[in-house]
């Protein structure tokens, strides 16, 4: 399904690019929050996601003169963010990767039913305890939507790398709903 833009994101794109205060604060108050569980998804430490945070703020006021109305403002900011997330975790040297083996072994993920009965927060909190790649790639991956090429360009990494790691993500968090669940008799 097509995203809706409305033209109201549109209006408040422009007034924020002719340096508008009262349309810097509307649009921080309105993503802030949204930009800040980005952060968190993507780094899993609050001071840090709170500093990348205002970050992407700025360069979001520095450059929303190149939104263009193909996606929503908040689409547009979330991937802004998400962007210069990846390039501050590239730049740390907190992405080191690692070889992976060729072969992966098949671990059956957990059926809907399984993980429905696991609360979101615990969910969310097995994604934030993913070592960081794996972390990345799944958010990436799973909740941006991002393809492996994209990936693979975003963190210079080979194709293959992105789908490994997203395997091993994948296969931890198995283990890990499958352990919870086993742990308190779901």
């Amino acid at each position: 399904m097509a995203e809706i833009i409305k033209i109201e994101d549109i209006e408040l794109a422009k007034l924020c690019a002719r340096g508008d205060d009262k349309a810097r604060k509307e649009l921080y108050t309105r993503y802030a929050a949204y930009l800040y569980a980005l952060c968190i998804r993507y780094v899993g430490d609050k001071e840090l996601a709170r500093d990348l945070m205002h970050d992407a703020i700025i360069k979001i006021f520095d450059t929303v003169g190149k939104y263009k109305p193909t996606g929503s403002l908040k689409s547009w900011c979330a991937r802004v963010t998400v962007n210069m997330v990846i390039d501050h975790l590239r730049k740390s040297r907190r992405m080191d990767l690692v070889p992976l083996e060729h072969t992966q072994e098949k671990i059956p993920e957990p059926q809907n039913e399984e993980v429905a009965k696991i609360p979101k927060a615990e969910l969310m909190r097995m994604v934030g305890e993913l070592p960081e790649t794996k972390r990345v790639i799944f958010n990436l991956f799973c909740v941006e939507g991002y393809s492996h090429k994209d990936i693979a360009q975003m963190l210079d990494i080979k194709e293959k790398t992105s789908s490994s790691l997203l395997f091993k993500a994948r296969e931890q968090l198995a283990k890990n709903v499958r352990d919870y669940i086993r742990k308190n008799g779901l």
